[in-house]
């Protein structure tokens, strides 16, 4: 009895701290688990974030490259000329005018209207429209063809008019006369201004 009651009191002195320290370890396992579910979580969560990221950048970056802003009105000017040509069309005249600008709503704006809708905040981009009229002959699948390639540069952009009427004694000779009104998406003005004083002040700290 004696040793029964001594190996048992062994049994409590050593077993004791063994049960704590294996509670310890089941609970030190538990919360280790859950930290990893948590990082794997917001890991999962930051590929997430990146990826949409990413996406809006790239289909930020395709609607700017398809905006007409005023620096690129040149461009503008030279490729409908080129299309023209190319069509083995004859121009008669073009003419872009100066485009009205006005600052881009963050939501529910409408570039045909030339004012930002009511009880909405302005965005950090500014809406150029330019009007651009072209007038053009040739047979009519030269004409056919210099339409094709306009509506084929992917400008933001809307057919205000588009006339075609019989041009000269040639029967087989069309007149084009194409009004379009080109818009642009461009980062204001004085944004550019802020983030430019904001890292020269960056930079002097």
């Amino acid at each position: 009895m004696i040793v029964a009651a001594g190996s048992f009191l062994v049994l409590i002195v050593i077993g004791k701290p063994l049960v704590d320290e294996y509670n310890e370890l089941r609970a030190g396992h538990r919360e280790l688990s859950k930290l990893e579910e948590e990082f794997d979580t917001l890991q999962s969560r930051d590929v997430r974030l990146r990826r949409i990221e990413t996406t809006l950048k790239e289909e930020r970056e395709k609607l700017l490259e398809r905006s007409t802003t005023p620096d690129k009105i040149q461009q503008v000017r030279d490729t409908v000329i080129g299309i023209v040509r190319q069509s083995s069309a004859t121009l008669r005249s073009l003419e872009i005018e100066d485009g009205q600008r006005r600052r881009w709503a963050i939501d529910n704006d409408d570039p045909h209207s030339r004012r930002l809708p009511e009880m909405d905040m302005e965005s950090d981009f500014e809406l150029h429209s330019h009007s651009l009229t072209l007038v053009a002959d040739g047979t009519l699948d030269a004409i056919m063809e210099v339409t094709e390639k306009i509506n084929g540069q992917k400008w933001l952009m809307t057919v205000e008019t588009l006339g075609l009427e019989p041009a000269g004694t040639n029967g087989k000779w069309i007149g084009l006369e194409l009004r379009i009104t080109l818009y642009g998406l461009q980062r204001s003005v004085r944004e550019k201004d802020d983030l430019v004083a904001a890292k020269a002040s960056t930079r002097l700290k």
